[in-house]
């Protein structure tokens, strides 16, 4: 039996290589890991083996002859490497530590033992940035950053990981640590480890941990100089991706060389030192002459849509296409912010600058072509409900001298922003409900009382009137007649014909009235009519005698000698229950019996035909009537809504 114990916990440094051999510093629990990072930790093992029980070495407390076993104890020293992939968070957790319960979630056990001290390369350097430019602006969290805008991270003195790890400031102080000949010994814990730089000093006896000064050779306490000049940097720089992934660059999580997914929007550049020289003031060289500025910008909802500009300091902004338009008049969104925030960016675009004001321009001049005559009656503000299909209004643009464009409403459901939305307001929903038909002028001539030359004449005189406060009793085929001209002397109706089937329920309900949006689906349109219907006689009153004998068929009133109505139905009725003689045929007897035989008989009754009740209870194949009509209530499952009025 093997049993593994994690015994020593000490600092641990990272950020060199060393040889396969040489132990690479100890786990730490205190020290964040990440994936590659490669630690020591030491282990107990304890081996089992068989002995002689009479060996005075071999532990034999129950005085046995045989089955005795030693157990020695020995310790290994390895070196792990911090995995790959999302595993690797668990590399600095308690319970993930090398060679503890779940190492191997976290770590990767090399198979080799290791000893001794694995040999120190000192860690990367970055290349600069640019060597003749200073630090971009410092990194601001919750900033608005474009594609390409450049940050810098840190501030002097820094060191930088092997790989671009994130920056790290560090003492300006020099430490020389005694070692062994030709031994590099670890930087000790005073300064942040993973960002340590170590060199040998020139006696091969010390090392020099870090530079006083950026450039400068350091010694240590007993005068040895180091053999390298250890160059510190002051910060690393950042460039944002492009568009879209801009949009993350400021978000918590995506800080530059920190953030969980900083790698998805920030490229690392290299290193600077200093600050960027400023500009002169800037000259519009590359900006076109917008001429006049247009209208300052302000804040509100709707207020502006793609490519409307606004202007500020001289410059003029373009507002972005869908859907960054939508926050082009939102509060923080002002283009160049007097905050210093620059959230404005997503919505707006510098496009030119500009001087002045716009010109006004001249009164518009239609074509007399587009002209639609008379105006219609100016817009007026209102309901979903204040315009239908086929209105007309008119907008006055200009009143020096008069000019106005006429629109029409458009169909259902779209007549519902008629009444909400100007056809000229500048609001996204202005055009949801008008289309603009053409100039007009002067106002529209009264029209003339309809002659009815394309619709036939609907013999018999007019029906009546159509009332929608009285709409009860209106069924398929009834018909009604509407009143289209009131001219004195002149009257003018036409007649609109209820339809059959299920939309004739739509006929008794006021949003169907004939001739209205929905008319279609409830009536059709028959013609004109001239004059009144005339009177028809007194109906005959239904009767359904009596007293009538029952024919065969009617197998339950024969039988019973009973008498039926003139007007009837043949309906099967089911009796269960009834006797019959065990021996017979047609009487079932499965078990054999000689008495108590029972069996199902189906038989013809002739009910009558009654006038139709909404209290009743009707079944599959029940007939009623509704005056001389006749029913028959549907087979299942329809048959449940036979009894609904």
């Amino acid at each position: 039996m093997i049993r593994i114990t994690s015994i020593a916990l000490t600092a641990a440094i990272y950020g060199y290589s060393a040889d396969a051999a040489g132990c690479h510093p100890a786990f730490n629990g205190g020290t964040t890991y990440k994936s590659g990072d490669t630690v020591s930790a030491t282990s107990t093992v304890e081996t089992t083996t068989s002995c002689m029980c009479s060996d005075a070495s071999c532990p034999n407390p129950n005085s046995q002859t045989t089955g005795c076993e030693v157990t020695t104890t020995t310790t290994e020293k390895h070196n792990y490497s911090c995995v790959e992939g999302p595993n690797s968070a668990f590399c600095s957790m308690s319970g993930f530590e090398p060679a503890g319960q779940y190492s191997s979630q976290a770590w990767t056990k090399e198979s080799a033992v290791c000893s001794g001290v694995a040999t120190i390369t000192a860690a990367p350097i970055l290349a600069a940035w640019q060597t003749d430019s200073g630090c971009p602006d410092a990194y601001v969290s919750g900033k608005a950053y474009g594609p390409d805008d450049t940050v810098s991270v840190g501030g002097p003195p820094v060191a930088v990981a092997a790989g671009g790890g994130p920056p790290v400031s560090v003492s300006l102080s020099t430490y020389c640590s005694y070692s062994s000949p030709g031994v590099m010994h670890n930087c000790p814990s005073i300064f942040p480890a993973q960002f340590t730089e170590a060199y040998t000093c020139d006696d091969g006896y010390h090392i020099c941990c870090i530079a006083s000064s950026p450039g400068s050779m350091v010694s240590n306490t007993g005068g040895e100089t180091c053999t390298k000049d250890v160059a510190a940097m002051t910060s690393v720089v950042y460039e944002c991706a492009a568009t879209p992934n801009n949009l993350f660059c400021g978000m918590s999580g995506y800080e530059p060389g920190t953030g969980q997914y900083w790698e998805n929007v920030w490229t690392l550049l290299g290193s600077c030192s200093g600050t960027i020289s400023p500009t002169t003031s800037p000259a519009y060289t590359t900006l076109t002459d917008q001429n006049g500025c247009p209208d300052a910008w302000e804040a509100g909802v709707n207020k502006y849509k793609e490519s409307d500009k606004v202007a500020k300091g001289g410059l003029v902004y373009q507002c972005n296409a869908f859907p960054y338009s939508g926050f082009c008049g939102q509060t923080g969104y002002e283009p160049n912010a007097d905050d210093g925030t620059e959230f404005w960016k997503q919505a707006w675009t510098v496009i030119g600058y500009c001087s002045g004001t716009i010109s006004p321009t001249q009164s518009p001049a239609f074509d007399s072509a587009n002209s639609v005559g008379g105006c219609p009656d100016e817009w007026v503000s209102g309901v979903n409900t204040s315009y239908e299909e086929g209105d007309t209004v008119s907008i006055t643009v200009s009143t020096t001298p008069e000019r106005k464009i006429a629109y029409t409403c458009k169909a259902w459901p779209f007549s519902g922003f008629c009444g909400m939305f100007a056809p000229n307001s500048g609001l996204p929903d202005d055009q949801q409900g008008w289309t603009m038909i053409g100039n007009c002028d002067g106002t529209i001539s009264p029209t003339q009382a309809p002659a009815f030359t394309s619709l036939p004449l609907v013999a018999g005189g007019c029906p009546t009137d159509y009332d929608e406060n009285n709409l009860d009793g209106i069924e398929a085929g009834d018909q009604v007649s509407l009143l289209v001209s009131a001219t004195t002397g002149d009257e003018r109706r036409v007649v609109y014909e209820c339809k059959a089937g299920a939309v004739a329920a739509y006929c008794t309900q006021k949003a169907f009235v004939p001739g209205g949006d929905f008319s279609s689906m409830a009536w059709t349109l028959k013609g004109y009519c001239d004059g009144t219907i005339s009177p028809t006689q007194a109906p005959t009153a239904y009767t359904n005698t009596g007293g009538q004998t029952a024919p065969a068929t009617c197998e339950v009133e024969a039988a019973a000698v009973t008498t039926i109505n003139k007007c009837f139905y043949e309906k099967d009725v089911k009796t269960t229950g009834v006797s019959c003689t065990c021996s017979d045929s047609d009487c079932p007897n499965p078990n054999g019996q000689t008495t108590g035989c029972t069996k199902t008989t189906v038989e013809t009754s002739c009910p009558s035909v009654d006038a139709y009740s909404s209290s009743a209870t009707y079944e599959a194949g029940d007939v009623v009537r509704i005056g001389n009509a006749r029913f028959k209530c549907k087979a299942w499952p329809h048959y449940l809504w036979c009894s609904n009025s």
